[in-house]
């Protein structure tokens, strides 16, 4: 049985133009099961068949063994052994399957070099909350930026509720006039409810996120906890965000009868935004705004059936169906990689 992630995944690559071999191969997913799953509009629960195992009777005392050793392992010839003085008739390879297993779940992976690497238009967004004022009037700011041309859509709100959230991706796509084929996020709780829920690096996602996703079309990525490298571009936008616009816009208004609210800020980022898309980046070293000229292009286009949202836009995207099969393979991602994979596929849809 699939998990309804990747229910929405078998969806989202299909809608994004992937046929069910290519599926089959990006997902490691049977192609008579996608086949089946794609006539679903929801997922429809299958009986799961329980199988009994000769280890059965010992695997609390595996778990409680493994558990007191952690962060340490225990050799699975150990673990056999005392077993087998405990009645076990099987053999070892079905112990060390299991203990496999477990230790992928409790013990973390081995960390990489974090390399910067670029990627292609279209391909990648990165997502962020940031805290811009707290007390009894808050203020908070939801900030989306293009990995390709680091062009940037920001908005101001007075909470980070779960509505607000889709709302403020929705302004984003209209911003854009487009949507990214896969967007990275933090530990989010409008994302993701809980990591690791089926295994090591397959995590349980938000399942109204998941559907507001799959109608999109693009693909929610996480990184890795307290890992913030991997979204570097968005964190280290919100920096320049506050140093660059909140502060010097407070200290401005400090002695003015104005109140610095979210209608306020909202009513000032846009000219903000226009005058930093148009300054040098100092890593591209060329203007976000001529490279989402680029960027634009690949974006996937934006369902025609779904409302606009009162928010500011740019011209409506006039692309065709044939945009969202115009990539080819290796500039997506596996959904449930481990984010280390995830780097990897990336930079082979790098450039220099």
């Amino acid at each position: 049985m699939i998990t309804y992630e990747e229910f929405v995944m078998i969806h989202t690559l299909h809608k994004q133009g992937y046929s069910i071999r290519a599926i089959a191969r990006m997902t490691g997913l049977d192609r008579r099961t996608i086949s089946k799953r794609l006539k679903e509009k929801e997922l429809m629960p299958r009986k799961r068949v329980e199988y009994k195992s000769k280890l059965d009777p010992f695997k609390e005392y595996i778990k409680e063994r493994i558990a007191d050793a952690l962060p340490h392992g225990i050799p699975s010839t150990v673990i056999y052994r005392e077993i087998l003085n405990k009645g076990y008739k099987g053999k070892i390879r079905i112990l060390q399957s299991f203990m496999s297993a477990i230790y992928k779940e409790f013990l973390p992976l081995k960390e990489e070099k974090v390399i910067r690497f670029e990627t292609m238009p279209g391909v990648q967004a990165q997502v962020d909350w940031t805290v811009i004022k707290t007390g009894k009037s808050p203020i908070y700011a939801f900030v989306m930026i293009l990995g390709y041309s680091r062009y940037a859509y920001v908005h101001f709100t007075d909470n980070m509720r779960y509505e607000t959230f889709e709302e403020c991706h929705k302004k984003a796509f209209e911003f854009f006039g487009g949507v990214p084929k896969s967007i990275l996020y933090d530990n989010l709780k409008s994302v993701v409810i809980q990591r690791n829920a089926y295994g090591a690096t397959k995590h349980k996602f938000n399942k109204e996120f998941l559907d507001f996703s799959k109608t999109y079309g693009f693909t929610p990525m996480l990184c890795k906890p307290y890992r913030a490298q991997t979204k570097g571009k968005v964190e280290r936008f919100i920096g320049y965000l506050k140093r660059n616009f909140y502060i010097p816009l407070r200290s401005k208004l400090k002695n003015s009868p104005l109140k610095i609210d979210c209608q306020l800020l909202n009513s000032q980022i846009f000219s903000w935004l226009e005058i930093i898309n148009d300054r040098v980046h100092g890593t591209l070293k060329q203007k976000p705004k001529d490279l989402f000229e680029i960027e634009k292009k690949a974006l996937l286009p934006l369902i025609l059936a779904v409302e606009p949202t009162n928010s500011l836009t740019t011209s409506k995207s006039n692309y065709t169906s044939k945009h969202r099969i115009e990539s080819i393979d290796k500039e997506f991602i596996i959904y449930q990689s481990s984010l280390i994979e995830y780097e990897k596929l990336l930079k082979e849809a790098s450039y220099v």
